[in-house]
């Protein structure tokens, strides 16, 4: 849900605004899909993994630009 909601938002991550302001709506918007119900979970490995994978994925969107 999160990498979709991402998607739908590609256009302002990856246009030529500051950094910091797609870091701090990045933290507003996508994060808190990704992490809704984090309290609940036991997070193993494989979810860190995917977690991990997930910022990394948003970061490379956003520093291509």
């Amino acid at each position: 849900m999160a990498k979709a909601a991402f998607n739908n938002k590609k256009k302002l991550f990856t246009c030529k605004l500051d950094l910091k302001f797609k870091e701090e709506t990045m933290k507003c918007c996508i994060w808190i899909i990704a992490l809704f119900g984090v309290e609940t979970w036991t997070l193993q490995k494989v979810d860190q993994k995917y977690l991990e994978n997930f910022e990394g994925f948003c970061w490379r969107r956003m520093e291509i630009s």
